[in-house]
């Protein structure tokens, strides 16, 4: 590195390595996408020992939690910190400095005052459920939140971020990684989007009660949504006709369980809106199967949760204990369970009223109390 870049003090994007970000800058000015991976370039030199191989020690962590959206069923090694202050400490979970680790949901600063408007995928809502925001409005008693759905189709990922891209929410609860177009957009309209890891879902797979098999592998789940596998008896289970259901294709599961392959979902799967539809579906159709992600299925009695394997292998691990009461949380801490994935809020970085919302519902959600209502709510926290 030269003097003159020396005393340029410009920060590098650790996504698209462009080098001439303005020092203070939270994203990259060439493609929208959080600066995560950077530091000034004078921060280059006289601290060198925070990075190894061009990253940050923050970006190591979050490729180490799976930042890729599609590969989720790889092994995510989890660790856990213990964090014994009384105050807040700055969190390694997002790049900007408004978003910290407090203890307490009354302790997060500026809180707006108002009735806001969100969004997102529908599994979220079991973390409502679980009392989050009434304990968020107890603790600062003019923030008030509604859950928004768009005028048209059914409320899903893809359509609460078109909302939040329009400015008809002040944040969304995604289910899916932004995607460079998302990032792109946003840009084009004059302000950034940010996303903010606040919890650990583990994709469930359930059958009608009487069905007998051992358990799939995560192969054979893609081929039965593929149409490939049609019947029970491939998979050592009765002779019986499968019969799949799904949300759609604007909601996050199949894109999570297919990936690029989507578009070759079997014409055979039946949609169903929500949870409570899957649910009453399968449990009332012999043959029939869906999946869902962990919140809104643990505890319940009326389907039989499938044990999963990784691809092409038969070591099944189950989703739930005590009978289907708690989340396995050591098989998804250690990585032994083969799908899951990370569940982030979409903030609107714009510098108006709607960022202050989302980063404020965000430093709720992530503070040892929000996280105890995550856990509550069926999902692995983060802290």
């Amino acid at each position: 590195m030269t003097n003159q870049e020396f005393q340029k003090e410009t920060i590098v994007c650790g996504w698209c390595k462009y080098a001439e970000n303005t020092v203070g800058a939270t994203h990259c000015e060439k493609c929208g996408k959080p600066l995560i991976a950077s530091v000034p370039t004078r921060e280059r030199i006289t601290r060198s020992t925070l990075f190894v191989g061009g990253l940050s020690l923050l970006a190591i962590v979050l490729l180490l939690f799976g930042v890729g959206g599609y590969f989720f069923w790889q092994p995510v090694k989890l660790s856990t910190t213990t964090d014994n202050s009384n105050s807040s400490s700055t969190s390694n979970l997002s790049s900007s400095s408004d978003i910290q680790l407090y203890n307490s949901m009354k302790e997060v600063p500026n809180v707006p005052e108002g009735t806001f408007n969100y969004g997102g995928a529908v599994l979220f809502a079991s973390i409502t459920s679980s009392g989050t925001h009434k304990a968020m409005t107890e603790a600062h008693r003019n923030f008030r939140l509604v859950y928004t759905e768009p005028t048209s189709g059914k409320p899903g990922n893809s359509r609460s971020l078109t909302m939040l891209l329009n400015g008809e929410l002040s944040f969304a609860q995604i289910a899916l990684p932004l995607t460079d177009a998302e990032y792109s957009k946003a840009k084009e309209r004059g302000f950034a989007l940010e996303q903010v890891p606040v919890a650990i879902d583990g994709i469930v797979v359930f059958t009608h009660p009487d069905l007998s098999i051992p358990g799939l592998s995560v192969d054979q789940l893609q081929e039965i949504y593929k149409g490939k596998i049609t019947n029970w008896k491939q998979l050592g289970g009765p002779d019986l006709q499968i019969l799949p259901f799904a949300r759609p294709k604007v909601a996050t599961l199949l894109h999570v369980l297919l990936g690029p392959e989507v578009d070759k979902v079997s014409p055979k799967v039946q949609y169903i809106r929500d949870y409570t539809e899957a649910i009453r579906k399968v449990a009332s159709t012999p043959g029939a199967i869906s999946f869902g992600g962990s919140g809104p299925l643990v505890g319940q009695k009326s389907v039989r949760f499938i044990p999963l394997a990784k691809a092409k292998t038969k070591e099944y691990v189950q989703p739930f204990i005590d009978d289907g009461k708690g989340l396995n949380a050591t098989a998804f801490r250690d990585g032994s369970y083969p799908m899951i994935r990370r569940l982030f809020i979409a903030i609107r970085r714009d510098g108006k009223i709607d960022e202050q919302v989302g980063v404020a519902y965000t430093n709720m959600l992530l503070s040892k109390e929000g996280q105890q209502f995550v856990e509550k709510a069926g999902f692995l926290p983060l802290r």
